[in-house]
């Protein structure tokens, strides 16, 4: 069976979706602020109890492995211990976590879109731009398909199957969607009112000429490495493009020997599916 979606369509249904969750952008609306404080981020933190529960775990764990072992019950000293940067992806993480699982969206979905994240983050830290952009870039940028497999399941298992048996995953979708996920996760990303570049990286990154943005290069590299990887252990993970100038736009050098950046998203992709989990 083939539909035809439009972008009225997409936006109209968003609202039968759970709550995109709002401290993505509250997050993200701190990156460029430099009187942004860690109170500012305990207050975020403080709305959600499974995100404070999850913080003050994590905290105590590295409390109780410290020379002076105590319980942490002060979400400012849990903070404190964690770190800005950090308290942010975990919070980022454990989100979009839960709106996935809200979504039902299987845990292949979720492990494929931590690992782009993961390997998105460690590029960006390669290349010295913000990394939280990347991070979430990483982590949307399928989410076209959670609504495609949400409204549409019959069809969405089609375009499985069809990738299953060696059809381009782009090319399946828009023979029975009539767009594709990206089409979709760029209406999405709109709608949500998310950062241009978090945007253009969801729009992009299968492109094999994507626009000049390093949040983008990021985002279309990261995929290719998690396939290449097999970090979500799938048979139709493949690397079917890896633009050249998105590569150099981040300084890769494929010559040089990558296997500890190779080693570190392979190891923190399996860490952070545990704590998003």
């Amino acid at each position: 069976m083939t539909t035809h979606l439009t972008e009225h369509e997409i936006t109209e249904r968003v609202a039968l979706l759970p709550a995109f969750p709002s401290v993505v952008n509250d997050i993200l609306s701190t990156l460029d602020d430099d009187n942004a404080t860690l109170g500012a981020l305990t207050v975020l933190v403080a709305r959600d109890p499974l995100i404070t529960a999850r913080i003050l775990s994590i905290a105590n764990a590295a409390a109780l492995a410290g020379r002076n072992p105590r319980e942490l019950r002060d979400m400012q000293v849990a903070l404190s211990m964690i770190g800005l940067s950090r308290v942010r992806e975990i919070v980022l993480g454990i989100s979009l976590a839960e709106f996935s699982r809200e979504s039902r969206m299987s845990n292949y979905f979720w492990e494929h879109s931590v690992a782009v994240g993961v390997a998105a983050q460690e590029l960006a830290r390669r290349a010295h731009f913000p990394v939280d952009y990347a991070l979430v870039g990483g982590l949307l940028h399928d989410i076209g398909q959670l609504w495609m497999a949400r409204f549409y399941p019959l069809e969405f298992q089609m375009v499985r199957m069809a990738v299953a048996a060696g059809e381009e995953i782009l090319a399946a979708e828009r023979r029975y969607f009539g767009l594709d996920h990206c089409d979709v996760g760029r209406v999405l990303g709109t709608f949500w009112n998310l950062p241009a570049s978090v945007v253009a990286a969801i729009e992009h990154h299968h492109d094999a000429h994507p626009p000049a943005d390093k949040v983008v290069s990021a985002t279309h590299v990261a995929e290719a490495i998690a396939n290449a990887l097999d970090l979500s252990r799938q048979d139709e993970a493949r690397v079917t493009v890896l633009s050249e100038s998105a590569c150099a736009l981040l300084g890769l050098d494929w010559s040089e020997d990558m296997n500890y950046l190779f080693g570190k998203i392979e190891a923190r992709t399996r860490y952070l599916c545990q704590i998003f989990a």
